[in-house]
């Protein structure tokens, strides 16, 4: 079913075309697209796939000094990574203010929410997020195109286990890593 036939996707994408740079709604419309493309197989209901899809990066271009301060007025915990990172706060910032605005579901602000590290027992939709968000195609580095096939090829498992592990490994060259992402990925290993 086509992101359009989502009830309110078109209120969605006026929103996100009027905070994001066009390359940003291009990434916010192929991962609804993509995440709602394997979403049934999952059973995650179809608005709710599209709704995290669209509304995931909705505070990703804030500048740092700005998420920072939209954290402390929501009083997000903030842990040593997101202050030496502040683009990690996107997320939880971002399902705040769609929560306020949007009224959206727990699963969808659950989603949002934690897309960029994930966290153990993390709920479906948000797993299928964090793979989308990740390897939606117009992804091109070659761990996306790994991601796509795994899922095609393997299954929704292994593609989230790849891509938990990627994430990890792409962390590590960091100064540091985010505790919630390598919770997610020991969490996800002991699921399997």
């Amino acid at each position: 079913m086509p992101i359009t036939e989502m009830p309110r996707s078109k209120e969605y994408l006026h929103r996100i075309r009027e905070r994001l740079r066009d390359d940003k709604v291009s990434h916010c419309i192929f991962t609804a697209e993509y995440l709602a493309s394997f979403s049934p197989s999952l059973d995650i209901d179809h608005d709710e796939a599209i709704a995290a899809g669209l509304l995931h990066d909705y505070c990703r271009n804030l500048k740092k000094n700005e998420l920072l301060k939209q954290a402390r007025i929501f009083r997000l915990p903030l842990s040593d990574s997101q202050i030496e990172n502040p683009a990690l706060l996107h997320g939880p910032v971002a399902a705040k203010i769609c929560q306020k605005q949007f009224g959206i579901s727990a699963n969808v602000y659950e989603a949002i929410y934690w897309h960029t590290t994930g966290r153990p027992a993390l709920g479906i939709l948000g797993q299928a997020l964090y793979v989308a968000d990740f390897s939606e195609p117009t992804r091109k580095f070659p761990e996306a195109a790994k991601a796509r096939q795994q899922l095609r090829v393997s299954g929704f498992a292994s593609a989230l286990l790849y891509v938990a592990e990627m994430k990890f490994t792409f962390c590590q060259m960091k100064k540091v890593i985010d505790p919630n992402t390598q919770a997610f990925l020991l969490w996800l290993r002991n699921q399997n």
